[in-house]
């Protein structure tokens, strides 16, 4: 058991800035200086990338500390996010393609204007998919991560062979019904925003509809939906309340379960699982009763 993990749970600031952490802020601030250093007056198109990249920051962070809290044997595996690293991954790319995007917009705006007129509404179609699909995605093969097990497949020739004792044991995981709620919810969200967007686009392309002006980079003057302010916050605070509810699901677990499962196992390994779970959050340190 790894002596820093036994005597602190908590890591600090510097323990979380890993490797990937600073190779995606580092990325991501370059492109974003290149957008700003073409004179953008309004950042309105940059609050979509930010958002995104945002999410990307907190799960590269869950995961980073997972990995340095994590136990040297750890028999633990505690997903209530899903897959962190997978989930950090898939919304930095998001927010790459986002920000490549407006800096094209951005870049046309300055040397060929003419252009922008014609092809902003795919712009702006091809940035609400990139947002939408982006919080989308991360929840496709949530049911897949989203658990809390006790492995002891590696132990198990070590115990006595008269022990019957599955080789992975679940103690909680998110539900046939709930991951079927969520993936619905989320497939029409993301399919009803997208093509209301592109309807509020037709209208205010022949001026059906009224819309806020925004100058792009050369001065140049578009006008945009007022439907992408609710755009802009409907997918994230709806991935905030999947997220809530899922780690809720995944929390919400058997004591009596996970008493049953440990109690044949030898001592130390007892101890080492007990140590592990009092690691992860004072929500599972509650429910056990752990002081």
């Amino acid at each position: 058991m790894s002596e820093k993990n036994n005597d602190n749970h908590y890591l600090s600031l510097k323990d979380l800035i890993s490797e990937s952490f600073l190779r995606d802020l580092i990325l991501f601030t370059f492109l974003f200086i290149l957008i700003i250093s073409q004179s953008w007056d309004n950042i309105f198109f940059l609050l979509f990338p930010l958002i995104t990249f945002t999410f990307s920051l907190f799960f590269r962070i869950l995961s980073t500390n997972k990995k340095r809290t994590e136990f040297e044997k750890s028999y633990v595996i505690y997903n209530p996010f899903g897959s962190e690293g997978k989930n950090a991954n898939r919304l930095f790319f998001s927010a790459q393609f986002q920000l490549i995007l407006i800096f094209w917009l951005g870049a046309e705006s300055l040397y060929n204007p003419h252009l922008v007129d014609n092809y902003y509404f795919y712009f702006t179609g091809i940035l609400v998919f990139l947002f939408t699909f982006g919080f989308f995605w991360i929840f496709i093969d949530l049911w897949k991560y989203s658990r809390f097990e006790i492995i002891t497949s590696e132990i198990e020739g070590k115990l006595d062979s008269q022990l019957s004792i599955d080789s992975r044991n679940i103690i909680s995981f998110l539900k046939l019904k709930t991951l079927k709620i969520f993936s619905i919810i989320n497939f029409l969200v993301l399919v009803i925003l997208n093509i209301i967007n592109l309807i509020f686009l037709l209208l205010l392309s022949n001026n059906l509809i009224l819309g806020m002006q925004v100058y792009l980079p050369g001065s140049q003057l578009i006008t945009i939906s007022y439907l992408l302010y609710g755009i802009l916050f409907i997918s994230p605070i709806l991935t905030i309340i999947i997220l809530i509810l899922n780690y809720r699901t995944i929390n919400n677990f058997n004591k009596q379960k996970l008493d049953k499962l440990i109690e044949p196992l030898p001592r130390n390994l007892q101890i080492n699982i007990i140590e592990n779970l009092k690691s992860l959050n004072n929500k599972i340190k509650e429910q056990m009763k752990i002081e």
